[in-house]
Formats: C-alpha cells, structure tokens, sequence
C-alpha cells in the first residue's frame, strides 16, 4: 500500500487505523488527482519497494495493541464491518459467533474474525505486512503521537501549510487492561511481528493473569 507523489519526490505508506484516512485526506485537499499514483489496499512487496525507489519514504507507526483494540472498536462495533455481510455472519455460525462481539470474544477468535471478513483482517494485519521488516527502507517514520511533526514536514516539502481532521474514530473505548489475560495474550502474540519491527518505539504490554480490576499491580492501560 503505498501513494506517490512523483512531482513531490514522495512516497507515503499507510497503514488501516494508523491515521491513514487521516493523512490521505489531508494529501488529496492539496495535490492534484492527477499527481497521485495509489496502489490500493496492498502488502509491502518487491514491486512497492521498486517503484519508490528513489523517492523520499515515510510512514506512520502506532503501538500495536492499542492499534488493535481501535480496529476492533471502530471497524467491527462502530462501522459493523460483520454485521453487514450476510457471507461473514453465516461464515461465524458454525463457530458460536456473532457480528458484535465484545473485546475478549473477538481477540479470543480474532483468525476466524479476519478469515470471514476482509475489511477486518485488513485492518487487523501487523503493521509489518504493510511496513515490511525493516524500517531502515524508509526516510523517515512518525510515531502516530508525531502528527504535528509529520505535518510540518509535509507543509515544507509540498509548499502548502497540511494539517489533518480526524477520522475513523468512533467506537468504544477499551484498555489493554481491560482484557481477560487469555485475550491480552492472545493480542500481544498476533503483534509479535509489530513489536519486533517497531522495538525501538514500542515494547509488549505486560499482563498480570492473577491481578483484577482496582489491583494496585495492575496497569492502568
């Protein structure tokens, strides 16, 4: 998944629920339609690698799990991303499960929640399928708490001042620590590959299985 703007010497590379909409949009209120090539919703490759060569990278990273907890929250509760396809609901039959599962269910059965439904398991890949393994390749990365800077940047190297709405918020607001340890688990595992790739931004959120909610050890987030 990449957008080039050739005439800029830029290739920006969103991630679904890393304030992609966000910055997109923010690209499209300045440049010209005709300035744009966008490869869609595609996974690092070769062929994205080979056809910004020579341009200047960036990207936008977020911690992994709470990257998670927004998908869930926005896409399956808020957007019913499920519930409006008749295929994915009969799909989760079979399985006991239902199109608006609570935070535990869908992380307890995230791989059959992504294997029904494609805008789910899009929003719900690693950031590394769309980052790849190595943020060397790139020329510049942002931390999602770095938008400020990114639009900065962004003003200077496309001559007009950027600044970016918000997008894709909606849904309930649930904490890593508000997940049973099975499902805190469950999640930090399917970010393993996050974690690695983004070790020098974010480490694995601990869970306590013995601790409960108002225990003192027990984190706030």
């Amino acid at each position: 998944m990449v957008m080039i703007l050739k005439s800029f010497g830029l290739a920006y590379f969103p991630v679904p629920k890393v304030a992609n909409t966000s910055v997109k949009a923010a690209i499209r209120e300045l440049v010209a339609e005709t300035d744009i090539i966008d490869t869609g919703n595609k996974r690092m490759s070769p062929k994205l690698r080979a056809m910004t060569e020579g341009l200047h990278r960036i990207a936008v990273v977020r911690e992994p799990v709470e990257r998670g907890l927004s998908g869930w929250a926005n896409r399956v509760i808020h957007e019913r991303d499920v519930d409006r396809s008749a295929l994915s609901k009969a799909a989760l039959k079979p399985f006991g499960l239902g199109p608006f599962p609570d935070a535990d269910t869908f992380f307890l059965n995230l791989g059959t929640y992504m294997a029904v439904n494609d805008r789910v398991r899009r929003h719900l890949l690693p950031q590394a399928a769309y980052l790849g393994d190595d943020l060397s390749f790139f020329d510049a990365v942002y931390r999602i708490d770095e938008m400020d800077r990114l639009a900065a940047d962004l003003s200077a190297r496309l001559g007009k001042p950027v600044t970016f709405g918000r997008h894709q918020t909606g849904g309930p607001k649930v904490k890593f620590s508000d997940l049973s340890p099975a499902a805190a688990e469950k999640l930090n595992k399917h970010f393993e590959a996050d974690y690695r790739l983004l070790a020098r931004y974010y480490s694995p959120k601990p869970v306590f299985p013995n601790s409960l909610p108002g225990d003192p050890q027990r984190p706030a987030a």
